[in-house]
């Protein structure tokens, strides 16, 4: 058992004083908002989660793309019961890639700052307060969608990049 640190509360991720089970060196549930973070800082675990996000990001797409088919019939149907808990992953899941593709952990107190980073959607910050404002608003789902459409992007832009610049050294290593 362990309470969750300051640096991951949020109301509408974890409220102060939240206690979650966690198995030890177990990272790959994603869908424990925060998880290999909390592992980590904690030293529950030696694995630093920005540098596993090339495999775990795409993991977590393939669980948003679930989410997001699911909050979308939510609000078609204007059936908000169990909107918020989606909500929470969806904003969990943006939160954590904007850390771990600038080489951070996630700290939530870092949210007014994300405009400052190398990595980040345009107007990321305020995005965030607003969706994280108002998480079962139609509004909200619309901007999320927006935001990790845009963090997709920059995600595999970034990958191409480091490809791009693991090449030549790979390449001269061979000669």
């Amino acid at each position: 058992m362990v309470e969750i640190p300051h640096r991951f509360c949020h109301p509408v991720v974890y409220k102060k004083g939240t206690i979650i089970s966690v198995v030890r060196d177990k990272t790959t549930d994603l869908r424990v908002p925060f998880l290999a973070d909390i592992l980590y800082m904690e030293g529950l675990t030696d694995r630093f989660p920005p540098d596993h996000a090339a495999r775990d990001i795409p993991v977590m797409l393939n669980q948003w793309t679930s989410i997001k088919e699911i909050l979308a019939d939510k609000f078609e149907q204007r059936q908000l019961n169990g909107a918020e808990e989606e909500m929470r992953f969806g904003i969990a899941f943006a939160i954590q890639w904007i850390h771990w593709m600038n080489g951070k952990t996630v700290d939530m107190e870092n949210i007014q700052h994300f405009d400052q980073w190398k990595v980040h959607p345009v107007n990321c910050s305020e995005r965030i307060q607003f969706i994280l404002s108002r998480p079962v608003l139609y509004h909200s789902y619309v901007q999320l969608c927006e935001l990790i459409e845009e963090l997709e992007k920059q995600f595999y832009k970034l990958i191409a990049i480091k490809g791009i610049r693991k090449a030549p050294s790979a390449v001269n290593k061979e000669d």
